[in-house]
């Protein structure tokens, strides 16, 4: 059974509380391990701790400033701007802000999809339904984004056998560009493929093509 890690930032531990208290009566409650972190001062520094951790998904406060019962510092940046920086360094990890103040949050937010209202964590039965699809959403995200990463890995093992066979065409070339910028963008480059592999083989092939023609042309004007 998968385990996913679910980092949830906030500026108050009664937050932490309730996600805790709302993961456990859910029925995925075997698949969740929640890990919880306050925010930092800086943004730069909450981002590196965020890929230090490595979760599987991040869920955030839009006012991560609003209250300072739990800490004693400024937080100059929201939810979502966090979220936004983070997904230029992981690229397309489910991420998700939680917010009592939806128009705010979804007016900022470049992807409205990721906001969510926050009382979604208190126990009302008339939300049960809204709390299931939360959580539903956020491992369905996770197991998404992670497929995708596994078979594009795949597929690049596959299509760089075939270029060292010397069988692989243009499009195929192209391909493993796509595919090596696209890992490298989402998990840190550590599935990068050596440099040298990302010089279309193919124009090595046209060369030596060139290269043999000039040969034969030469021979022709020498009478040959």
């Amino acid at each position: 059974m998968a385990i996913y890690k679910i980092l949830l930032i906030d500026e108050e531990k009664d937050t932490f509380d309730d996600f805790k208290d709302y993961v456990e009566i859910s029925s995925t409650k075997d698949n969740i391990e929640v890990l919880t972190d306050y925010p930092l001062k800086d943004l730069e520094e909450m981002i590196e701790l965020i890929i230090k951790i490595n979760p599987d998904a991040v869920i955030t406060d839009f006012r991560l400033n609003e209250m300072k019962t739990d800490i004693d510092y400024n937080v100059p940046y929201n939810g979502v701007e966090l979220v936004e920086e983070l997904l230029k360094i992981r690229l397309g990890l489910p991420c998700f802000v939680l917010t009592a103040f939806d128009d705010l949050a979804v007016g900022a937010s470049e992807d409205v999809n990721k906001v969510y209202i926050k009382n979604i964590l208190h126990n009302n039965k008339e939300e049960s339904k809204a709390k299931a699809k939360f959580l539903d959403r956020v491992i369905n995200q996770i197991e998404h984004y992670q497929t995708k990463i596994k078979n594009s890995e795949e597929e690049l093992i596959r299509l760089i056998e075939l270029r060292k066979s010397g069988k692989a065409n243009i499009s195929e070339e192209e391909r493993i560009i796509e595919l090596d910028n696209f890992l490298e963008s989402v998990i840190d480059r550590k599935s990068s493929i050596p440099p040298e592999f990302k010089k279309l083989s193919n124009d090595e092939r046209l060369n030596n093509l060139l290269s043999k023609v000039d040969e034969l042309l030469k021979k022709v004007d020498n009478g040959q």
